[in-house]
């Protein structure tokens, strides 16, 4: 009998189910040393030899503990050893793809790989979002999840969101998650070129920038611009305080000679002021 997991060895059988609305079949092992992978599938699961893969096709659904990955197919590749056993190295779903892990949520994927070894899911689509708790994080082009490392990438276009306290848009974002008391957390949230926040009364502009949800401040870096009505303050590194409200444009870090300095654009009926700090 062949076997198959992820990173042990296991027997592998075939289930055939049926109930009212459909016929679906598992495949799964039977071994306790790790979590066990199972794959289910109303229309069927191929075994193609010659090219070392199964196939679950319509409403095919993957789980492993904790995390799930759905799809109108799936695909799981394997390598086999010199005992014939056989080892899950890569995962692949085409579309409607759905990844779940304890209480985050990946919708809106067209195609997902999932890289065993790695721990590591790439997911292509053009409306793809992120849920964990209260955060969302959207992209239009590329996600990328590293699982055991509990790093999220958003590429083209990338929106993240914190419950109604603030919004991000970038061309990349970075979302470092945490656990803390069974709560899955966004511990710090990087944003690479055309960055944009925008919270309750304020939107603030730059090429980079840094959030740390302990602290709750945002440090922007580069071609910074804060706006709040028509006033505008302009410079290349800002802290905007999330919990206070308040916001402050400073000298580049590291620029001793202090050569870059702030302005204020102050709506005064027209007249606009240049300070420098």
């Amino acid at each position: 009998m062949k076997k198959i997991s992820k990173s042990f060895y296991f027997v592998v059988i075939l289930f055939f189910l049926s109930s009212k609305h459909s016929e679906s079949q598992q495949l799964t092992n039977l071994d306790n040393k790790d979590e066990p992978i199972e794959i289910f599938a109303d229309n069927g699961i191929e075994w193609h030899k010659n090219n070392n893969k199964y196939v679950a096709l319509g409403n095919a659904k993957a789980l492993s503990g904790t995390l799930s990955l759905e799809s109108d197919k799936i695909e799981a590749f394997y390598k086999e050893n010199d005992s014939s056993s056989m080892n899950i190295t890569e995962v692949r779903a085409k579309k409607n793809v759905v990844v779940q892990d304890k209480k985050m949520k990946i919708t809106g994927g067209e195609y997902a790989e999932y890289k065993i070894l790695k721990d590591y899911f790439l997911i292509n689509g053009s409306n793809i979002i992120l849920t964990s708790e209260k955060n969302i994080l959207k992209s239009n082009k590329k996600l990328e999840y590293w699982r055991s490392k509990n790093i999220a990438i958003a590429t083209g276009k990338a929106e993240a969101k914190k419950d109604t306290e603030f919004v991000v848009l970038a061309d990349k974002l970075v979302w470092y998650l945490q656990e803390k008391n069974q709560k899955t957390t966004v511990k710090k949230l990087l944003g690479f070129k055309n960055v944009s926040i925008k919270t309750n009364n304020e939107v603030a502009f730059s090429d980079k920038a840094i959030y740390n949800n302990e602290t709750e401040i945002c440090k922007l870096y580069g071609n910074v611009k804060l706006q709040r009505g028509e006033s505008f303050l302009i410079g290349e590194y800002a802290e905007v305080d999330l919990r206070s409200g308040i916001s402050k444009l400073l000298p580049a870090p590291g620029n001793k000679l202090n050569e870059n300095k702030v302005r204020a654009l102050i709506d005064k009926g027209g007249v606009s002021t240049d300070e420098s700090n």
